[in-house]
């Protein structure tokens, strides 16, 4: 019996503590959070409608712009002559434009009539600058800033909503674990009140039973918590219920080469503050919002005036088949100090998004060395532990061992128990604040948008 229960407490300790080669995986682990949540959570949908529909506005602006216009009829009436034409007419957002046309001339008099049919095309675009783009452009202002403005939100929600749920599964797991160990080592006292030495010694069973009471409340308390983390997590990742999911606990790997956030621990400070910013979605977006500033100052310093070029062509389809050819260009100017005022504005954007951008990669570093450097020490913190815990299993195998000998009293057994139990307890603890460091690292890397594919063009 007694080697029964030193095995029992020996398995309940590295089984906690070491993973499990060759399981199959469980239906939740942080990946199949990060997805879930992504695909199911109401708030993060709601900021992807609002950001389409800023994409739609934003595209409904320059579709006004960049029109393709049918001519149904088009006519010019003169005393002795006509000119009938249908065709379509295509502009771009820069100004430009093509068009292309069919149509009959006809000339008369009293004595006769001629008609001639002819194919005409033109062809309009900006040489040099555009001052037409930049008037666009600016006029575009409002919802542009709609757009890059839902696009950080919509960032900032799927950040912050997985990074909520990875926190309710993570104390779920730390929870649940030592809900477990509190009915394993229950079990354990449950199984004493068993041996002959406590049978014959009414007061130590007593002993032994009122420890067990207060595993048994430890362990009402813990449901209770578990209960209701469970509630949290589902609520988080938007479902309804857990039912017919299974939580795949991360293992801690005590013990072992491999573990659970190892290459936080072990790349340098730069490498991990490098891969941050690389992949870092807020700075992205911001680039894309210099871009656009940088154009439109681009376009500020050349549109003092618009210089556009026109080609065009005709062909008729008489007895002659003639056609003749045509090359125009238009130049106007504007005035200075308007563009002086878009060229500030411009400058201005830009060192306003540049300001932000290395707020941003502060922010990150800031926030990477700190997390960075508490997981590293509560890595440290946990192989201590763990080499504690196995000397307290130890010292508790002894203790019972005189125990049931009558060698030992059963006050110091309960002390050694008491000892070993909450050096256990005190491993999920630390194992838990060491996985909220992982979490916050994977938030501030970007793990979860590099997991789930989402790229941001542009515009």
């Amino acid at each position: 019996m007694e080697m029964r229960m030193r095995r029992g407490l020996l398995s309940l300790i590295l089984g906690a503590f070491v993973s499990t080669h060759g399981s199959t995986a469980s239906d939740l682990n942080p990946e199949a959070i990060i997805k879930i949540t992504y695909e199911r959570n109401p708030s993060i949908a709601a900021a992807r409608h609002k950001l389409r529909s800023a994409e739609y506005n934003y595209k409904l602006f320059e579709s006004e712009y960049s029109q393709f216009t049918p001519f149904i009829l088009g006519s010019d009436l003169e005393k002795s002559s006509g000119r009938l034409t249908v065709g379509v007419r295509k502009e771009f957002f820069d100004g430009s434009s093509v068009s292309l046309n069919l149509g009959n001339k006809a000339e008369w008099s009293a004595e006769s009539l001629k008609n001639e049919q002819f194919l005409e095309a033109r062809l309009e675009f900006p040489l040099f600058s555009s001052n037409r783009k930049l008037s666009r452009i600016i006029r575009r202002t409002f919802e542009e800033n709609e757009l890059y403005g839902a696009r950080l939100g919509y960032v900032e929600q799927v950040r912050w909503v997985i990074r909520g749920a990875l926190e309710e599964y993570y104390d779920l797991i730390c929870s649940s674990q030592i809900l477990e160990v509190l009915k394993g080592y229950k079990s354990q006292l449950e199984s004493l009140l068993g041996e002959r030495w406590v049978r014959e010694h009414p007061a130590d069973g007593e002993q032994i039973e009122d420890e067990i009471s207060s595993l048994d409340s430890e362990i009402k308390g813990w449901e209770v918590v578990v209960s209701s983390k469970k509630v949290q997590l589902q609520r988080k990742m938007g479902l309804e219920s857990l039912e017919g999911y299974r939580i795949e606990p991360v293992p801690l790997g005590l013990g072992e080469n491999d573990y659970y956030g190892r290459h936080y621990v072990e790349e340098s400070y730069e490498e991990v503050v490098r891969r941050a910013i690389a992949n870092d979605v807020e700075i992205k977006v911001l680039r894309s919002v210099m871009r656009a500033a940088e154009e439109k100052k681009l376009l500020a310093e050349k549109g003092r005036w618009d210089i556009f070029a026109s080609l065009g062509g005709q062909y008729s389809y008489g007895g002659g088949r003639d056609y003749s050819f045509s090359v125009g260009l238009n130049i106007k100017r504007f005035d200075k100090s308007v563009l002086n005022y878009s060229l500030l504005k411009a400058e201005e954007d830009i060192l306003n998004v540049r300001a932000r951008i290395r707020d941003r990669e502060l922010e990150i570093a800031a926030r990477i060395r700190q997390e960075k450097g508490e997981a590293e020490n509560r890595r440290r913190q946990l192989e201590s532990l763990y080499e504690s815990l196995k000397s307290r299993e130890r010292l508790y195998g002894l203790k019972l061992e005189r125990y049931l000998k009558g060698e030992e009293t059963v006050d110091n057994l309960i002390r050694a128990f008491r000892s070993l139990l909450k050096t256990h307890v005190r491993c999920y603890r630390v194992g838990n604040y060491y996985l909220d460091n992982i979490r916050d690292l994977d938030f501030l890397c970007g793990v979860y948008f590099g997991k789930l594919g989402i790229e941001f063009g542009t515009r």
